[in-house]
């Protein structure tokens, strides 16, 4: 099961007021019902591709007017046998139409059906539940969306989200419009907006559990990166040291210079930082990594000076 299913499960077992449930029917008409006369009778039909949505609606139906309504299932033969649900409601329509002002201004009755907050989540829980989408936290990218075909109506939901610090924005699509977010924060912040708690907590579960594992590579990345310089370097200083010990005579090599040489041919792995520990140990003084560095240094322009002389 997809995550956006699994969310929109959840959000329809919400239990709404009165008032939440005119905003979630009024989402639902604005973003995809459409009025028309047949036989001289008015009807709405709204469509959705989801049997839980259907469900959802028919129940709002139901309760809010009542209404006569008609199921009817077309197939979509280029979505490998989905279906399109119409919810067809037949009576009480002129009641529907003028309570929401389908036919007038709807923006304006929107806008009276979402004054308070809770109204507010529940205009968008069915927004999303219409038309809206969510990729899973495990894939590579975080994205929601909601669309819509009416840029007043993208327009809308987009103040609504803005309303709860939500930073969304709005990209045209083919037929239409969409409100979206890209950050993990904002889509989590979204899902507890419209009561989505059990999907705030998977959400979340994964996408830590997902940060926690990139995170966890980064680190041994940037460990393998760091142990493949050291041993680059670590391979130079031992050649520069076969080259010296080929062309300059032991007498002639300081005893400091000796020091670092005999120290890194007894462990050709180790990390600067290393050295110096190893140091101490065998010549009982201490050294900082930048004199021990500096001394590293020395030997690599005794080396160059050599290979310069002898055309190496």
């Amino acid at each position: 099961m997809s995550f956006a299913k699994t969310v929109k499960e959840e959000l329809v077992t919400i239990p709404v007021e009165l008032d939440e449930q005119l905003a979630e029917f009024s989402a639902f008409i604005n973003s995809n019902a459409e009025f028309h006369i047949e036989n001289r009778e008015k009807m709405l039909d709204f469509r959705t591709n989801n049997p839980t949505v259907a469900k959802r609606f028919l129940q709002l139906t139901r309760t809010l007017y009542q209404a006569e309504t008609s199921l009817i299932t077309q197939k979509q033969p280029r979505l490998k046998q989905r279906q399109t649900i119409i919810i067809r409601i037949q009576s009480k329509v002129e009641d529907i139409l003028s309570e929401h002002g389908l036919l007038e201004s709807p923006l304006e009755y929107q806008e009276m059906m979402t004054r308070s907050d809770e109204s507010k989540r529940a205009y968008l829980r069915a927004a999303f539940l219409a038309y809206g989408s969510v990729n899973h936290p495990k894939t590579a990218e975080y994205h929601l969306e909601i669309f819509s075909r009416d840029s007043e109506q993208i327009v809308f939901i987009q103040n609504l989200m803005v309303h709860f610090d939500l930073n969304a924005k709005i990209t045209k699509r083919r037929n239409g419009f969409i409100v979206y977010l890209k950050d993990a924060e904002g889509i989590s912040d979204f899902l507890q907006v419209m009561g989505a708690q059990n999907s705030v907590f998977q959400f979340e579960d994964i996408r830590i559990k997902r940060d926690f594992n990139n995170s966890i590579n980064r680190l041994m990345n940037c460990e393998i990166a760091n142990e493949k310089k050291i041993f680059v370097a670590a391979n130079d200083q031992l050649k520069d040291i076969e080259i010296i010990e080929t062309y300059i005579p032991e007498s002639q090599i300081d005893e400091k210079t000796k020091q670092i040489i005999e120290l890194r041919k007894e462990y050709p792995e180790a990390s600067l930082l290393e050295l110096t520990g190893y140091y101490e140990e065998v010549f009982k003084e201490q050294i900082s990594k930048s004199g021990l560095n500096h001394r590293l240094k020395k030997i690599k322009m005794m080396a160059d000076q050599i290979r310069e002389d002898n055309g190496l």
